[in-house]
Formats: C-alpha cells, structure tokens, sequence
C-alpha cells in the first residue's frame, strides 16, 4: 500500500492540489476505488474509501489515531 499515492489521490479529489495533465479525475476515481479494495486497509480508512468520504479519508491519514465520526 502506498499511502503518499493514496493521500496524492484524495488531495486531487478534494481539489487541494491540482490535476497534471497526464490524468484526470476519472482516473484519479479508478485508483481510490481500486485502493478501497485492497484487503488489509486499516478498517476506519476502508470505512471512508469505500464510502467515498474522501475528505474524511484524507483527515485519518493525518491523525489516524484520532477518534473519528462516521
């Protein structure tokens, strides 16, 4: 699991840091959903991937430890 990919990805989503030119949301779409289905993800991060709660996701990346709402 490459989690500086993942957190690159959420922050394309989010809109906190622009698309290249090389790609676009589409594709960016198709990794969060190919990294949601990735077996041994902590559960809460699954939780938010799965969902698609990307703004979430990208909060327990920084503070995983923290409690978190669903």
């Amino acid at each position: 699991m490459d989690f500086d990919i993942l957190r690159i990805d959420l922050e394309h989503v989010t809109q906190q840091r622009p698309y290249t030119e090389q790609e676009t949301a589409v594709d960016v779409l198709r990794r969060l959903d190919a990294f949601a289905a990735q077996a041994g993800l902590p559960k809460r991060l699954s939780h938010y991937l799965t969902r698609r709660s990307y703004i979430k996701a990208l909060d327990w990346l920084d503070h995983p430890e923290a409690p978190h709402l669903q």
